[in-house]
């Protein structure tokens, strides 16, 4: 499937349309899933890592970290985690793609497992629609599970009437794992805001995300496995059997591994016959281990059962609490940023004691979710007031060959990561965009860190994204007008890439879904 921007207009979208309203009688037929506990398994530890270990700094009270800003790199570190793994694997993913680089990962998850690794996958039914028939025959590996997390009852293979038919189940629905992970042998987890798709990553012809990851070894790697298993087991990981009842098992496992090589051809070139197959990595992790920088950290999730009375909110709570704290300094990357009043306070408050508070979010010219964009829209100049310094990225940003696959230039860029530093001291890496969708709704897990190493490193690699070759710079004059400055001079209307994109974020803005967003 390669990437479409409708599909990433998320969840909300289907459910705001007229349209949707008017055919709420289809859903009728769709019974109310209920919460289920299934067999319950739990992380595995492997001491097959002293290549790493052993090159480390002797200290059990910290965990070390790197900073994966380039996509092509990060996906490497990827394989190296998955051919390394000698134990267990385990993988938690809003989205996973069936393109060259979800082919990729699989097929090599699928090797891990003809060695014997366990390998555990969960994977949020956002956008499965279509995918079912691929994660049945991931999960017919003996070695391989694959559990769906709050699937949806009714399964179309059209992922606009799916939702629709399970309309009157909204209020399960609409709660989505945004969670991100993926953990090898309990030694070395990821932790970012990657999903597993092209454009995540570098390797898109239409769109490719500046992103962020952390790679983490250390003290936190047992909170994260204890993250994964808390949603494993939560009783809304349903097997993919089970959900997809119906259409029974694909046994041909080695046709469907074949399939995923055809699909991951595309990489071939980037991989190199060096990489084109598990090998031994202990070279890389010899060398990456001196370069690590040390921090103490903790993991911050929310409650994976959303229903009832305990909504998705605790990873936020926690943050904005810290938030609060600030002495000098607040820099926020997030892909998406539609402020409550209380965030607006916040930061209104740190600017009157003068805190230096800078944010990066999208254009209306990158945002891969106008929708989005003009709830954002709605709250920008509370923000200018409130004296945040407010950047958006340029969709034609020069700096793109930082983190694109070379030769795998795409039309344009898009900001996908979600990050909080504050006072160059303290961080958040993880899931958590500043909108409702990701502080209400959604579930997510981010990993805060007290690093003045680490920090400085974030604030080293985002620093030239707020330069005016790279984003604009919103302005508001004492008449409460806003302008959008650059390197390129002064515009006084938000840009656009288009005026098919101007014209959909009006109509958008009409609708009162900020709150969902």
């Amino acid at each position: 499937m390669k990437f479409d921007f409708k599909r990433q207009a998320v969840i909300f979208r289907l459910y705001a349309t007229a349209l949707i309203v008017l055919m709420l009688q289809l859903s009728a037929c769709a019974t109310l899933l209920k919460e289920e506990q299934q067999q319950k398994s739990f992380s595995l530890k492997s001491s097959a890592w002293e290549v790493l270990q052993d090159n480390l700094p002797s200290s059990e009270d910290v965990s070390w970290f790197d900073v994966q800003a380039v996509g092509p790199d990060a996906l490497r570190w990827r394989l190296a985690l998955i051919d390394t793994a000698t134990t267990s694997i385990d993988a938690q993913y809003f989205i996973w793609e069936e393109d060259a680089v979800g082919s990729l990962l699989l097929d090599r998850l699928l090797q891990a497992a003809d060695r014997g690794v366990r390998v555990r996958m969960l994977i949020d039914d956002s956008f499965l629609a279509g995918e079912d028939q691929l994660a049945l025959a991931a999960d017919a590996h003996p070695n391989l599970e694959l559990r769906i997390f709050n699937p949806f009852e009714v399964r179309s293979e059209n992922m606009l009437v799916r939702y629709v038919e399970n309309l009157n189940d909204y209020e399960r629905t609409n709660h989505r794992m945004h969670n991100k992970l993926m953990i090898s042998d309990g030694q070395v987890a990821v932790v970012g805001g990657r999903n597993i798709a092209e454009e995540y990553f570098g390797f898109n012809a239409e769109l490719n995300f500046r992103d962020f990851d952390l790679m983490v070894t250390g003290k936190v790697v047992p909170e994260i496995s204890s993250s994964f298993d808390l949603y494993w087991n939560s009783g809304w990981a349903y097997p993919v059997a089970e959900v997809d009842h119906n259409k029974g098992a694909v046994s041909d496992l080695d046709r469907f591994q074949a399939e995923l090589k055809t699909r991951a051809a595309s990489l071939s070139g980037w991989l190199g016959a060096r990489d084109s197959a598990p090998r031994d990595w202990s070279g890389e992790w010899r060398d990456l281990a001196p370069t690590l920088l040390p921090g103490r950290a903790k993991i911050l999730q929310d409650n994976p059962h959303f229903e009832g009375e305990s909504p998705p909110i605790q990873a936020a709570q926690q943050i904005i609490a810290e938030l609060r704290d600030a002495q000098q300094e607040v820099m926020s990357v997030s892909a998406y940023l539609i402020p409550s009043a209380a965030m607006i306070q916040i930061a209104a408050e740190l600017s009157g004691r003068g805190v230096d508070v800078k944010a990066l979010t999208n254009s209306l010219a990158s945002n891969n979710h106008v929708p989005a964009h003009s709830a954002y829209r709605h709250h920008r100049k509370e923000l200018l007031l409130a004296g945040v310094d407010l950047y958006e990225l340029k969709p034609d940003a020069p700096e793109r060959s930082q983190f694109e696959a070379p030769e795998f230039e795409a039309d344009h860029i898009g900001l996908h990561a979600k990050i909080l530093v504050l006072d160059r001291q303290r961080l958040f890496v993880g899931t958590i965009n500043a909108d409702p969708r990701s502080m209400v709704l959604n579930t997510e897990v981010s990993l805060m860190i007290d690093s003045p190493e680490l920090a400085g490193a974030v604030i080293s690699v985002f620093s030239s994204d707020f330069q005016p070759q790279n984003s604009w710079r919103v302005k508001l004059d004492d008449k409460g007008t806003m302008s959008w400055h650059s390197r390129e001079g002064v515009l006084d209307r938000q840009p656009s890439s288009s005026a098919w994109r101007r014209l959909s974020d009006s109509l958008y803005g009409m609708l009162s879904i900020d709150d969902q967003m």
